[in-house]
């Protein structure tokens, strides 16, 4: 044991606190100042969202918000053809109905699970990496993760704050040998959105690697609250809804394809679409490589959208140099971490949706390791660069809010 214990609140929670505080702060700030600039989201706001947080209460947040009210709906001749609720995993949605239930407001109660959920990522990370490389590194990585301009949608009635947080928890536990806590924690990121369930990932590699002795027992702590929570979902959906694949299906209508097929599908009409909006033409790649027409032309997106593409593919590039920094330090596919964080984004990008990769990417919360190394490495003039430029994106993300998706 060492002296820092006897300020255990600062050991565990002080640098967390303080980057969670510092980056909301400036979040909620930036939002407010670019509601009451650019007005109200062009899609329609819930009646529980004020105007001026019109913009953390936006786009899926009205989905979410559908649902808790009405429940799911949808018609099954257009699954996949339409937007549907039936789209969006059930977390957020309950957390909501509950908030409805007690007479409370469902879209405070949602942001505050979605940033309180995301100061327990923080908290992880930081004793995560305190516990496997140093104090250091420790606070970089938590830094990287708070500032990282994706990061604006855990300050959104969202789920990235929700699903981050608990595959963040279910990783430290997991590295402690608290199977049991880390697989339930795992089997509730099941319920906030399709990748969810990879946060159980490292909890099964961790407990096969903790030796032979109990191996099955840790293991059916890991996998079986995951596997018993996807199985109640998927039933829901069968007995009540009339099909489990519906929340697959429905994916769909947002530009994501099948598990490789979109690649040859979606993926180079998205980059069409972005490089024919930068240039002020027609949109490019209307046609995929299989010949068929894209959402991006059925739906009537103009060229202008290219911004949101452009976007997710310039995070992707950032994530794809941060994923090769970890796997050669962490010696390939055989580190969980590396495993986790390669299938958070190998899966959305195999669908071909380059739509959201941005934020679809935080959840691989083991980049910040190779991130915070990189500016170790750059001294500190290259960590002010750098806190300055993410800044500056961070405002720009959170002004485009207004017009595009997050």
């Amino acid at each position: 044991m060492t002296r820092l214990t006897a300020v255990p609140w600062w050991g565990w929670l002080g640098v967390p606190l303080l980057a969670w505080l510092a980056s909301r702060l400036f979040v909620t700030g930036i939002g407010l100042i670019a509601s009451t600039a650019f007005g109200r989201p062009e899609v329609g706001l819930d009646q529980a969202v004020p105007g001026a947080l019109g913009l953390f209460g936006s786009w899926d947040a009205t989905w979410y918000l559908d649902i808790a009210r009405r429940g799911y709906a949808f018609d099954v001749g257009q699954v996949g053809e339409v937007f549907t609720n039936v789209a969006f995993f059930p977390l957020m949605p309950m957390i909501m109905s509950a908030a409805l239930a007690i007479g409370l407001n469902p879209f405070w109660v949602a942001l505050a699970a979605a940033n309180g959920m995301f100061l327990v990522a923080l908290v992880a990370l930081y004793s995560l990496t305190k516990a496997r490389f140093d104090a250091v590194l420790a606070m970089r990585a938590t830094w990287v993760l708070a500032l990282a301009p994706p990061a604006v949608a855990a300050s959104m009635a969202y789920t990235e704050g929700v699903a981050l947080g608990l595959a963040a928890l279910a990783g430290y536990l997991a590295w402690k040998g608290h199977f049991g806590w880390a697989g339930m924690a795992a089997a509730l990121d099941v319920l906030t959105r399709p990748t969810g369930v990879l946060a159980v990932v490292p909890v099964v590699m961790l407990a096969w690697y903790a030796g032979e002795d109990g191996r099955r027992i840790r293991l059916m702590k890991a996998v079986v609250p995951a596997a018993v929570v996807m199985a109640a979902f998927l039933g829901y959906m069968q007995f009540r809804q009339g099909a489990w694949s519906l929340p697959l299906q429905a994916q769909a209508a947002w530009g994501r394809g099948q598990l490789g097929v979109g690649l040859l599908s979606l993926l180079p009409a998205d980059v069409g679409q972005a490089v024919g909006g930068l240039f002020g033409g027609d949109l490019l790649g209307s046609r995929d490589l299989l010949g068929k027409e894209t959402i991006a032309e059925l739906s009537g997106l103009t060229a202008g959208d290219w911004s949101a593409v452009a976007r997710d593919v310039l995070f992707g590039v950032a994530y794809v140099f941060l994923l090769a920094r970890l796997w050669r330090r962490e010696g390939g596919l055989r580190s969980p971490w590396v495993l986790y964080a390669f299938l958070v984004l190998v899966i959305p990008m195999a669908s071909g949706s380059v739509t959201s990769l941005a934020r679809l990417g935080l959840l691989a919360y083991p980049l910040a390791w190779p991130m915070a190394e990189w500016l170790g490495e750059g001294g500190p003039t290259r960590r002010r660069w750098t806190a300055a430029a993410a800044l500056v994106v961070i405002a720009l993300l959170v002004a485009q809010l207004s017009g595009q998706a997050p």
